[in-house]
């Protein structure tokens, strides 16, 4: 699974990592990345919980979209 390989390039990189460069190096759409952190809704309108939530402590800067993901 897709999000196994995003966690461990988040282990990686203890002091962060933004969401592009880790989308990136683990060769997922930076779409997934995002529904992995922040979680989606489904076509039934359904929300399904980021499967990655507790694994991450993120990090916006200013006001722009910019976040750093680090490892918990």
């Amino acid at each position: 699974m897709h999000s196994e390989t995003v966690l461990t390039e988040i282990r990686r990189h203890p002091r962060g990592i933004w969401i592009r460069e880790l989308a990136r190096k683990s060769k997922v759409s930076p779409a997934t990345v995002c529904n992995y952190l922040y979680g989606y809704h489904d076509r039934a309108g359904n929300f399904v919980k980021p499967v990655l939530k507790k694994y991450v402590k993120l990090k916006k800067l200013g006001n722009s979209s910019l976040t750093l993901v680090f490892p918990k």
